[in-house]
């Protein structure tokens, strides 16, 4: 690529907002080349002849080191940018209690001078501001106080990496370049958000209408006063939502009380604290930004989960700005990312680097090191519950779940409003609840921003659920599987919302599974045998379960397959990858459909879908049905035109439309081909089956696919499906009209190609074949927060050092439910990881808030402790994944529900090998130390 010439086939116009027109380059995979790397073009077969893949398609990209992150990418890897490579670096506080009264700049050496210094004033003078979804201040104004810990206050840039450096070894750790004024107040704003979820279940009991609950009655908020949410104070049966709430908020507070006091039910109540967690991602976030300004044209290298998002707020950050006119084109390169676990999901650093690049005078790298990411970094929200479980004492059946929690989302709002709702719905776990009263705030603090990281609220909610559950077990005198059977979700039955989940909850499986597991009968015997063995230590063994739910309720995803003349598919989809092999499972699953995997599988793909011409109007979440009902007489109108690589979506959802494509494409292309060649002008599609590679039908010679793919492209017949659906809990349907026939599918936009040769799939070759009729779910379905579940469940066995505290674990089974696994050597490289990403929350992994914490620019690796392969039961965990009940399981999303039981199993276990029961994590070999040994300090 020569400079960029919007007019070359290898860019897709992807919108315009106000004047600026966005492109997306394709994912950088192979340094110095900037397009997809050669999947399966390498001599070596991925797909081998076995039913697993012989290895992922990006393999032998990964171990020949073609396939890099974006913070690799230098000016000089970028073809047709400037060569020379500028360098930014942020100046951020380590303090909040003090004014900022601007920067001492004789700190920096007078041979590492910056070409330029951006500062707040700066911005403002150009009319910068940051999208709204991030709030105010990109960059503190000399003279006020520092909204949270890692305010930045200004932006510096270098000309040679020696200058950037130097200047950088001189500053970041320096306290006296940063002045600091008189002492303020803390900065203290009303919650991000607050949700009340609040349900009775009617006579009819679980399965029946509800006397009340969100979904059926919706959902009413708080007002703020001194920052502080005051619910209504209203109660009244008869009365409008709120007071209804409010009703039977009270109801199930006196009825709690009541038989209590009665003797018929036992309370268990406890405080409940999860940490602030840094995600540690392999590769700390980066930017490339470059100014063509003879172009009139912005480029940016960035690692995003989210780029499609970037994108469109990137282009209206500088359409509203003073660069609106020297700007025509934004070019987004959008990196493989390397590791994300949410925290990649917008991000504000991208912006950060959007404007170094502006006021660069070449390509601006800006690159986090670890100490800037802990610093800068998203994390994970830390939780403060306090819980009230009550369970009837001669059934053991919960009666009332009553929690209320404080969420810490730090000093910009980001995820935290939906974090904390998620956590909500999330606490009942696997769990029937007749009743339940369920708050959550969501607070501004001057933390570090909290964000979208893995577990997104479940984690920290339902590990609280399962210690208590486990403190009942024991109080009632039940078996704490036994317990957990006699409570387990069934389906059919109302969720705490009061909706119905929309997947088979295999929940008693997992539970019976574990109860006849050696580790679980042999649990008092091995405990004598190894302390008997092993003297000084002490041995315990614990049981949890979750279950996770799996999208948004917003999911938007896109996919198109495709294939040449001499019958090779090839295919893009929306989701980024990550390391989870995203590729590998999405190529495969054009197998049984196709009759083979796809031959290259474009990751990230941006451009392309916009052939759908589809556009959004209002928020998914907020808009009235009324709205979505007008909007939806326009063919071309859907809720979410695009979505992020969030939320465990890629298993379900995006493989949903990448069927549907295959499915469409079968039906509209292959089909067709084959009545012709099999000169039958009727033929059932049912009645066709691919083996070996080949197309039989009765007794008719088996056709190859480059058999039909040759005739479908010589007779003009469609050769690639393009789709998007929209998932609101319920999936989308829709009606096309094609050559006079109808036809319904499971998605809400279509496009269609003929004829083409490209290997990727390229939106100027699709067609739009507008729909003649759609059915989205309805808006009310948002009160249901959660339809879809995925669960785990985990047995532990620890051994405790009694003089050190250390926690050595001694033996791990982990039980999953993902539905049809796609490629199980990727489910089983995430429960790998879901394992040790809950060691590292349960018993390690720690950053105290505000002025110890990551804010002060002083946290790295050597402070930070992560768990490592001694942590981690390398050689002493198995897994069993339930096979599917029925060929129609759908593909559940589990990379994020791994790791919950493990926190929740080693708490337990660390409680039955020392009779120390934590209600906090992390559960460090310190506090076990102090805990055991009471007299030492």
């Amino acid at each position: 690529m020569e400079g960029f010439n919007p007019d070359r086939r290898n860019f897709i116009k992807l919108c315009t907002v106000a004047g600026i027109t966005i492109f997306a380059a394709p994912a950088l995979w192979q340094m110095g080349n900037a397009r997809p790397s050669e999947l399966g073009r390498d001599g070596l077969s991925w797909r081998g002849s076995g039913p697993e893949p012989a290895f992922r398609t990006d393999g032998v990209a990964k171990v020949t080191g073609q396939k890099i992150f974006g913070r690799d990418f230098r000016a000089r890897d970028m073809p047709g940018w400037k060569q020379q490579q500028h360098y930014a670096f942020v100046l951020r506080c380590n303090r909040v209690e003090r004014q900022f009264n601007g920067v001492d700049w004789s700190q920096i050496p007078a041979d590492a001078q910056p070409y330029a210094k951006i500062t707040a004033e700066t911005l403002a003078d150009k009319k910068l501001k940051l999208p709204a979804f991030y709030g105010e201040a990109m960059l503190l104004s000399a003279g006020a106080s520092p909204l949270y810990y890692g305010h930045a206050v200004a932006i510096l840039l270098f000309d040679d990496f020696e200058k950037y450096a130097t200047a950088k070894q001189a500053l970041q750790f320096n306290d006296q370049v940063i002045r600091y004024g008189e002492q303020t107040p803390p900065v203290v704003r009303d919650p991000y958000a607050s949700w009340r979820i609040i349900r009775v279940e009617g006579a009819q009991g679980p399965e029946g209408e509800d006397l009340y609950s969100p979904m059926q009655d919706g959902l009413f908020f708080p007002i703020y006063r001194d920052h502080k949410p005051e619910w209504p104070r209203g109660a009244n049966l008869s009365g409008n939502v709120s007071e209804r709430g409010m009703y039977y908020a009270q109801q199930i507070h006196d009825q709690t009380r009541r038989e209590t006091e009665s003797g018929n039910w036992h309370l268990v109540r406890g405080e409940y604290r999860t940490q602030i967690i840094d995600p540690m991602m392999m590769e700390p976030e980066a930017a490339n930004v470059w100014l063509d300004g003879e172009q009139q044209t912005l480029h940016l290298v960035i690692t995003s989960q989210s780029p499609q998002d970037f994108q469109e707020l990137a282009a209206h950050m500088v359409a509203e700005s003073a660069f609106a006119t020297k700007i025509k084109n934004i070019v987004v390169h959008s990196a493989v990312v390397g590791g994300g676990f949410g925290a990649k999901d917008h991000s504000i650093f991208p912006y950060y680097g959007l404007v170094a690049g502006l006021f660069g005078s070449a390509p601006v790298r800006l690159a986090n090191n670890r100490f800037e990411q802990f610093q800068a970094g998203l994390k994970r929200h830390p939780f403060h519950m306090r819980n009230t479980l009550a369970i009837d004492k001669k059934t053991g059946k919960f009666q009332s779940l009553i929690a209320e929690m404080q969420v810490d989302g730090g000093g910009r709002q980001n995820f935290s409003a939906s974090v904390s709702m998620v956590g909500a719905s999330a606490i009942q776990s696997i769990y029937y609840l007749p009743r339940n009263d369920i708050s959550a705030v969501a607070n501004q603090s001057m933390n570090v921003d909290s964000g979208s990281m893995r577990g997104y609220g479940t984690l920290q909610t339902m590990t609280a659920m399962e210690m208590m559950v486990n403190q009942a077990a024991e109080e009632l005198g039940i078996d704490p599987i036994e317990l957990r059977l006699r409570n387990a979700f069934q389906n059919g039955w109302r969720n705490t919302q009061g909706a119905v989940p929309k997947v088979d909850l295999r929940y008693r499986e997992l539970l019976e599974r574990a109860r006849e597991h050696a580790m679980w009968r042999e649990r008092v015997q091995r405990k004598q045998r190894f302390e008997q063995e092993n003297p000084g230590y002490l041995f315990g063994t614990g049981y949890a379960i979750a279950t996770k739910d799996y999208g948004t309720g917003a999911a938007a995803p896109s996919a198109a397959v495709q294939f040449d003349a001499a019958g090779r598919l090839s295919m893009a989809v929306e989701f980024m990858e990550m390391g989870t092999g995203i590729g590998t499972a999405q190529s495969l699953l054009l197998e049984n459909i196709l009759g083979s995997a796809a031959d290259h599988c474009t990751v990230g793909e941006v451009d392309a879908w916009h052939a759908l011409r589809q556009f959004q109007t209002e928020s998914p979440y907020t808009m009235s049905q009324q709205h979505q009902d007008q909007m939806s007489a326009d063919p071309l109108w859907t809720p979410v035109t695009a979505m992020a690589s969030a939320a465990s979506m890629s298993a379900y959802f995006q493989s949903h439309v990448t069927l549907q494509a295959a499915e469409i494409l079968f039906q509209q292309g292959l089909l067709p081909a084959a009545r012709r060649l099999w000169k039958r002008d009727e033929l059932d599609g049912a009645s066709a089956q691919w083996r070996d590679g080949k197309l039989h039908y009765g007794d008719l010679p088996p056709l190859t696919l480059a058999q039909l793919a040759a005739e479908a492209h010589r007779d003009g017949g469609v050769t690639g499906v393009m789709v998007h659906g929209f998932n609101r809990w319920e999936w989308t349907e829709a009606d096309f009209e094609l050559d006079g026939r109808q036809w319904t599918w499971s998605i809400d936009g279509l496009a269609l190609r003929r004829g083409g040769s490209a290997e990727t799939v390229r939106g100027d070759e699709y067609q739009i074949e507008k729909r003649s009729a759609v059915r989205y779910p309805s808006t009310a379905l948002n009160n249901a927060m959660v339809t879809y579940y995925a669960p785990t469940a985990a047995l532990v066995e620890v051994a405790v050092n009694s003089g050190t505290g250390e926690v050595r674990i001694h033996g791990l089974q982990n039980y999953m439910d993902c539905g049809r696994t796609i490629v199980r050597p990727l489910v089983e490289g995430q429960i790998e990881g879901g394992v040790a990403m809950g060691i590292g929350h349960a018993l390690y992994e720690y950053l105290p808030p505000l002025a110890e914490g990551a804010g002060n620019g002083t946290w790295n690796l050597n402070r930070y402790q992560v768990p490592l392969a001694k942590h981690v039961p390398v050689w002493n965990q198995q897994h069993e994944i339930l096979p599917p009940a029925t060929e129609k399981d759908p593909h559940k999303g589990i990379a994020e529900v791994v790791m919950i039981p493990i926190v929740a199993a080693l708490a337990e276990a660390i409680y039955q090998a020392t009779g120390k029961r934590f209600n906090e994590v992390p559960i460090t070999p310190e506090k076990l130390r102090r805990a055991l040994n009471p007299q030492v300090l």
